[in-house]
């Protein structure tokens, strides 16, 4: 598991499920970091899922740069909600090495408080548009693909 903190993950007023901190949370801490329990892959592995595995996988997973590598889990990171980088209370400031991948607090974070993360830091639009990850939102998650299309449109218009 993931967590570094203990959060509750329930119905959200931002989108259907989401995830709380059940304490206080310091601005610095890591709530989240990568572990064993984590897939990690590339387009092969992805490309041998079922597509409802896949959607599952796409919707909750991320594209870490530095390795060139996509990350999914099943610890509930996945529940996870967008906020615009003013409203985001949790985050990746910078790339670091797979291994040491994590989330921490951009500020203090109060207990009930859901946890909101800017999905901009680490989209796929941050890679080109001929990257096959594009292709594999489009064709088997493409909800979740309009939606992160939408950020990113409002991120070029700020």
């Amino acid at each position: 598991m993931g967590w570094k903190v203990n959060v509750d993950f329930r119905p959200s007023l931002v989108h259907g499920t989401g995830v709380f901190a059940l304490e206080p949370i310091a601005a610095g801490t890591k709530v989240w970091a990568f572990d064993d329990s984590m897939s990690v892959c590339g387009l092969p592995e992805l490309a041998a899922l079922t597509p409802e595995r896949l959607a599952f996988a796409l919707h909750g997973g991320y594209f870490h740069h530095p390795s060139g590598r996509f990350v999914w889990y099943e610890d509930g990171m996945e529940y996870v909600n967008h906020a615009d980088r003013g409203r985001a209370n949790i985050g990746i400031t910078e790339w670091t090495p797979l291994e040491e991948d994590n989330c921490t607090a951009l500020r203090d974070i109060a207990p009930g408080e859901e946890l909101l993360e800017d999905y901009g830091f680490w989209s796929i639009f941050q890679l080109p548009q001929s990257h096959w990850l594009h292709g594999l939102y489009q064709d088997f998650c493409p909800d979740h693909y309009a939606f992160l299309t939408s950020i990113e449109r409002r991120r070029r218009a700020a």
